[in-house]
């Protein structure tokens, strides 16, 4: 994979938490494509894919949705952090704060 490779290359820490980051969700990402095509996911209104953190731009707003919740996106930055996974748990705990 090329950010794998790219972590692997001579990066300075900010370079490499950054990098991490993004393997991380790209991870997740995978394992989310591959969950909506075993449910065998059709619609936009079918409950695995309603169940994942999705976000929207606008023309007016950025909004953050999941399940029947969606909240306007405030321009927050908390940093960058690092994530070492993000697990069936971890969206169960988004889609909590969520609603």
């Amino acid at each position: 994979n090329a950010l794998s490779d790219l972590l692997r290359g001579d990066r300075t820490i900010l370079e490499r938490s950054t990098l991490s980051a993004l393997i991380t969700y790209d991870v997740h990402a995978r394992d989310v494509v591959a969950s909506l095509i075993k449910e065998k996911v059709q619609k936009k209104t079918d409950f695995v894919w309603m169940s994942q953190l999705r976000h929207y731009w606008t023309l007016e707003d950025a909004n953050a949705a999941m399940a029947q919740a969606s909240i306007s996106y405030g321009y927050e930055y908390l940093g960058n952090t690092s994530r070492l996974v993000i697990t069936p748990l971890t969206d169960r705990c988004y889609m909590t704060l969520m609603g």
